[in-house]
């Protein structure tokens, strides 16, 4: 059961945000998800993309958000989608 204040933060979080952070965390899942089935460390993925480990760890820890040429880098280098966007009909 969850807390009153966990009840009271939650109702007073903008959807918005909360849509973010679940997008947001499944993005992170994937690429971590990615980097594991290519056999790459953090260090050998910040290499291959000619960025410092440390922005790449910034990345996937949430402390720097990803645009859309990022995530396309990320996915040019390791060869699977990382996003899905459904095409219209």
């Amino acid at each position: 059961m969850r807390s009153k204040v966990a009840k009271k933060i939650q109702s007073e979080t903008p959807e918005e945000l909360r849509i973010f952070v679940r997008q947001y965390t499944d993005i992170i899942i994937r690429i971590n998800e990615l980097i594991k089935a290519k056999g790459y460390t953090q260090k050998d993925l910040a290499e291959k993309l000619n960025k410092r480990p440390s922005e790449i760890n910034r990345w996937l820890k949430g402390n720097h958000n990803l645009t859309l040429k990022t995530i396309a880098k990320l996915e040019a280098q390791l060869g699977e989608p990382i996003i899905y966007v459904k095409k219209a009909s």
